[in-house]
């Protein structure tokens, strides 16, 4: 059914109540906190109305959702953008703060909003839209006792902040590590200069090694889509055991390039994103990318006229047998490759 975006009359404000009590119902439900009365949350919305915010409601045949934005101190506000579950994903969010984008364009450039920290699915949606500068950060003091104890410890630019957990969480486990990681530096005595100290010298290594796998794709001109950073973060990424070939070694040789990046060519084309787990992750598929990208590399080398290389890594290939790590579906491939090149 097709969309439609409607500014709220008073015809419309029922709906809108209602689509505004099913935002604070899921909202609490991540906090953990009990809603308000459905009646005190109809009573709010009202007020919104009649006090002249902007509200616009999206309807696909029934009530979809809502973006309601004010204006104070010559400013523009996002206050609430909601999709009832049921409709998300078809880019009513999108098209809900477009038209909001549009109405404030008549008497203003900047469109503001808050958002909370643990809603990594809203930054995400915020980020996508171009919503990407920080410009306050909102603070709190518990004047009493709260029932809330439990905490994430994240930063900005150094400074230690605090962050309520939610129920359903959406972090992945790089960023709860990061989390934990971060509170225990605190706790044991690391202040915010040493961290940004720790961060700069992490930021300068895969900034040069970056700049590396540049100049080494570049220099040995292997027509690929795979970017440098891409190369950078697989010759890093995790393994079950440590690498025969280091990053420097991969770097200075155009066969071990041409592997890698022949690799890292067959595990995107799978539809895998190049990330620091893909190996550990997908063990079975990143083997058979090897295998693939080991014969890419043993055909150069025929090319070329180069035994000293095809004997060296036809030892490599073998070795494989004995790799416990290796799929047993494999192991009839690796004993193909062998007995195809040991004739050449």
């Amino acid at each position: 059914m097709k969309m439609e975006i409607i500014h709220l009359t008073g015809e419309n404000l029922p709906d809108f109540q209602s689509l505004y009590v099913e935002f604070f119902r899921e909202l609490r439900g991540k906090q953990g906190w009990k809603p308000d009365e459905e009646e005190s949350y109809r009573r709010e919305a009202e007020t919104y109305f009649k006090r002249g915010d902007v509200i616009f409601l999206a309807y696909e045949g029934e009530p979809a959702g809502f973006i309601r934005l004010s204006s104070r101190e010559g400013c523009f506000w996002v206050e609430e953008l909601f999709v009832r579950p049921e409709f998300r994903g078809r880019g009513i969010g999108r098209a809900l703060v477009e038209r909001a984008e549009e109405e404030v364009r008549k008497h203003d450039d900047s469109l503001y909003l808050f958002v909370l920290p643990q809603d990594k699915d809203a930054i995400a949606f915020w980020k996508r839209l171009g919503y990407d500068t920080i410009n306050t950060v909102e603070l709190v003091k518990d004047l009493k006792p709260s029932e809330r104890t439990t905490f994430h410890t994240v930063e900005l630019l150094g400074e230690r902040f605090k962050i309520f957990r939610w129920r359903g969480e959406k972090f992945t486990e790089e960023e709860k590590r990061f989390m934990e990681l971060l509170k225990e530096f605190y706790q044991k005595g690391g202040t915010g200069e040493a961290f940004l100290r720790a961060v700069n010298a992490v930021l300068e290594k895969w900034l040069a090694g970056v700049e590396e796998c540049r100049e080494a794709l570049e220099r040995v001109g292997i027509e690929t889509g795979v970017t440098p950073a891409e190369l950078w973060t697989y010759l890093n990424a995790r393994t079950y055991e440590n690498d025969v070939y280091g990053p420097a070694d991969v770097i200075s040789s155009e066969y071990l390039l041409l592997h890698e990046v022949r690799e890292i060519e067959c595990l995107k084309a799978r539809g895998f994103e190049i990330t620091p787990n893909v190996i550990t992750e997908n063990p079975d598929v990143a083997y058979e990318c090897h295998l693939k990208a080991l014969e890419d590399e043993l055909e150069l080398a025929l090319e070329r006229g180069d035994r000293e290389w095809l004997e060296k890594r036809l030892g490599d290939l073998k070795g494989h047998l004995e790799d416990e790590n290796l799929p047993e579906g494999l192991k009839e491939r690796v004993l193909e490759l062998t007995a195809r090149f040991e004739k050449c």
